[in-house]
């Protein structure tokens, strides 16, 4: 969700509609964080953050939002899973992973980005992709690497997930 005006990407509402699971380094820090994080309580998405009180910012972990709960073992996880499926709740449930290798100076990156896509009219869906690169650019790559720590770690705390689901189901 953008601060200037209620733009909810398509992915958000999704998740309010079905009930997947969803393991991300947190919300977009160009993106207004508290804004996105009651969105999604509005609209009955689960929304934890995975050991940490704090909901992470995508390559920061930390957002200056606080944590609606915490996850703290894949067996919390995986029951509250298993809790939303028998509660027959349509939303999905959001684990943010704070990201196991913050970006030194990134947030001075984004903000240099997002300053420049206002700056040359980038607009919508375009301004991410243009962030993202602009962000890669001026860290000289480091982004990248930090960007693929944050995947590989919620693809390890999904399967840890997915393992313990597996044993209580």
């Amino acid at each position: 969700v953008y601060e200037e005006r209620m733009d909810a990407s398509a992915d958000l509402t999704e998740l309010a509609r079905c009930g997947t699971t969803v393991f991300s380094a947190g919300v977009k820090s160009i993106l207004d964080v508290p804004r996105t994080l009651e969105f999604l309580e509005t609209h009955g998405v689960t929304v934890g953050v995975w050991r940490s009180d704090e909901f992470p910012a995508f390559f920061s972990p930390e957002s200056g939002c606080k944590a609606p709960m915490v996850f703290d073992t894949y067996e919390e996880v995986a029951a509250a899973v298993r809790n939303n499926k028998m509660l027959r709740l349509d939303g999905g449930l959001l684990l943010a992973c704070p990201n196991p290798e913050p970006l030194e100076g990134v947030d001075e990156a984004i903000d240099a980005a997002v300053r420049e896509a206002k700056e040359g009219g980038v607009a919508g869906k375009d301004v991410t992709p243009f962030v993202l690169k602009r962000v890669s650019e001026i860290t000289g790559g480091d982004s990248l690497a930090s960007n693929i720590a944050l995947v590989e770690n919620n693809a390890r705390v999904g399967a840890g997930v997915a393992r313990a689901y597996r044993d209580l189901v």
